[in-house]
């Protein structure tokens, strides 16, 4: 199975800006099996930015697409922008692998939660630490802090394997779900939200970029099953 993540930008100068609510709609009307196509897509998701917790703030969504049969990230992409008419130069998008700590039945379900919101975020590791000590710290030391937030959902980080396009870097991506904003927001002040936040310089750097969004599913993408906060590997 192959997953692209992309961050879908504003669009460029002397560009036609497009709405996110109009490329989901796209995305629902128009088939993403034609004939002749070599693999098959087993997941469609769009994130829309509902708020920005920091700087740039161009980005307008979070797409993710899971498929089969392929291991070409640059012809899923184009199949999915072709239906949209999103501007690929407005596009930073990755191959990546997901290590799940809790499993995220919020994108079970094909729809948009009328209340439930995600923390979608950018990840760098430290100079210091390999690509395998990042994670293997994060898996670790940093999931069980931060996964005992209370009201804290799903929680998944995905490993950047390679770039798609753009020019953004990135280490990881990660993703927390929570049941709505009120919950997100009462999250803030807690002992072991400021124990996850005091722990990130320990082994990432603080130079992510985040933000709160809304998660429409258009295809469920296979289900995750339980992450190692619940005792399964990640």
């Amino acid at each position: 199975m192959l997953e692209i993540a992309a961050l879908l930008n504003a669009a460029q100068s002397g560009e036609p800006a497009l709405a996110v609510s109009s490329f989901i709609n796209l995305l629902k009307s128009q088939p993403l099996a034609p004939d002749g196509q070599a693999f098959a897509v087993r997941g469609l998701v769009v994130s829309e930015v509902l708020k920005y917790l920091t700087q740039p703030n161009d980005v307008r969504a979070l797409l993710q697409v899971w498929v089969e049969d392929t291991e070409d990230g640059s012809e899923v992409l184009d199949l999915v922008l072709s239906r949209t008419g999103w501007s690929r130069a407005a596009v930073d998008a990755w191959v990546v692998r997901e290590h799940v700590f809790k499993q995220p039945v919020e994108r079970q379900s094909a729809g948009a939660s009328p209340h439930g919101v995600k923390l979608a975020g950018t990840a760098y590791r430290r100079d210091d630490f390999t690509n395998e000590a990042f994670f293997d710290y994060w898996r670790n030391v940093h999931a069980p802090i931060s996964g005992s937030v209370p009201g804290l959902g799903g929680y998944v980080v995905s490993e950047v394997r390679g770039q798609v396009s753009g020019k953004l870097a990135a280490d990881a991506l990660l993703e927390l779900w929570w049941p709505d904003e009120q919950t997100f927001e009462a999250s803030g002040p807690t002992p072991q939200q400021a124990a996850a936040w005091e722990d990130v310089p320990r082994y990432a750097k603080t130079t992510g970029t985040f933000w709160l969004m809304r998660e429409s599913v258009l295809i469920p993408p296979p289900p995750t099953g339980p992450g190692s906060l619940e005792g399964a590997d990640a």
